[in-house]
């Protein structure tokens, strides 16, 4: 069955589900860029280390550009198409292994809040498993059956 633009339903799905991730990864990167201004970290940081403070901020842009750099590839993984080289499923795997590990380690090790916001944790908690499907089902949907 061919969709109605002749691009094959899993084709759409792929290119569609994969856009929507790399688009999310690139823009919590864009987000974590900005987000020691936006959260005045200098504030939380008085009597703080040196040493400590600059590990706070140089792994916050390392987070950033390494996140923005992988939701790049499942951008281009999108472009490129269902018919992907293995690399890039793989890529687009280990990404999505990624948010699934980083969601376990929030799930066992849960942010602090305080009682009234503690709604938040379930938000907190679906938000890997939404990631972890934008990145996953392109795969599963355009699996290839191989035979050995």
């Amino acid at each position: 069955m061919v969709a109605a633009a002749g691009m094959h339903p899993g084709e759409r799905s792929w290119r569609m589900l994969l856009v929507i991730a790399g688009l999310h990864d690139c823009g919590l990167a864009a987000y974590h860029f900005i987000l020691p201004r936006h959260m005045q970290w200098e504030r939380g940081l008085v009597g703080v280390p040196d040493s400590l403070t600059w590990a706070l901020f140089a792994l916050n842009f390392s987070w950033s550009l390494l996140l923005f750099l992988a939701g790049a590839l499942v951008l281009y993984a999108a472009r490129i198409g269902s018919s992907a080289p293995r690399f890039a499923r793989v890529t687009i795997f280990t990404i999505g292994l990624f948010w699934a590990i980083h969601g376990t380690y929030t799930v066992l090790n849960p942010f602090p809040l305080p009682p009234a916001m503690s709604w938040v944790r379930i938000v907190i908690a679906l938000f890997p498993l939404i990631v972890v499907a934008l990145h996953w089902m392109p795969l599963a949907l355009t699996r290839q059956r191989r035979t050995f």
